[in-house]
């Protein structure tokens, strides 16, 4: 029993931790915000710190011409309080319950007494353990709200160098010393300048296409010589005609 007594405390401690960001944002428009975290989430503008968790006041005012970054702003600082509140509970109740373990004085003489200290100190412990369980929650909610509401936010309004007055927006105001977005003549300070820009190669000057040499007329085709003409071939020579034979003397009588 003595031993879950003083567990339950240092169980609770477990969770906590600290973490820091070490780069900041150079280049900004003039009404954007940006997030750091030392501890807890914070926000930040050009001008200065916003808000921080986990009750992020004045975040909610500082978005208010975003209709949706104003509902997670206004999210976050609910959650943000009700965590807070959750999480001061739960460490009021880990200490009161160490004082159960003033039962110990009871040992070996009363062991109702002993048990009644004890088990007081042991519920009060459970119970604020818990209560800084669901406060932690509360607070991660909060955080999750924190920053969607400073991305709609910057979406509609702080990336393009405005800024909420109320419900209305207005052109923020340069800060000293900024670089503006979009210039691209401003360089950042820790980087150097940007090389120049080589002239372009002149084209290549195409070759002088080759003349063709004009194609030789075609010779004119031999005329064909005359066939030469044939003599007539000679007529035939009439066939003599025979002489008729003489006529038979006639016979002797």
């Amino acid at each position: 029993m003595r031993s879950l007594a003083l567990a339950v405390p240092v169980l609770a401690a477990l969770g906590c931790g600290s973490g820091s960001t070490y780069y900041t944002p150079s280049v900004l428009a003039a009404g954007e915000l940006t997030l750091r975290y030392h501890d807890a989430v914070e926000v930040w503008s050009p001008t200065g710190k916003v808000a921080e968790g986990t009750r992020f006041a004045g975040l909610a005012d500082e978005v208010a011409c975003v209709p949706e970054a104003l509902r997670h702003a206004e999210a976050a600082e609910t959650s943000g309080q009700t965590g807070a509140g959750l999480t001061i509970a739960g460490a009021t109740l880990a200490v009161v319950g160490l004082g159960g373990l003033g039962g110990l004085a009871f040992y070996g003489k009363d062991d109702t007494a002993l048990a009644a200290m004890l088990g007081a100190g042991v519920a009060s412990e459970v119970l604020g353990l818990v209560l800084s369980a669901v406060g932690r929650s509360m607070k991660n909610d909060a955080n999750g709200h924190a920053v969607d509401a400073v991305n709609y936010y910057d979406d509609a309004v702080g990336s393009v160098g405005n800024r909420c007055r109320g419900s209305a927006v207005e052109r923020a105001p340069l800060p000293p010393n900024a670089v503006p977005v979009g210039d691209p003549s401003a360089a950042l300070p820790s980087e150097p300048p940007p090389a120049p820009t080589p002239a372009p190669a002149p084209a290549p000057t195409p070759s002088p296409v080759p003349t063709l040499a004009p194609t030789p007329a075609p010779a004119p085709a031999p005329t064909p010589s005359p066939v030469p003409t044939l003599a007539p071939a000679p007529a035939p020579s009439p066939v003599p005609t025979p002489a008729p034979a003489p006529a038979p003397a006639p016979a002797p009588r």
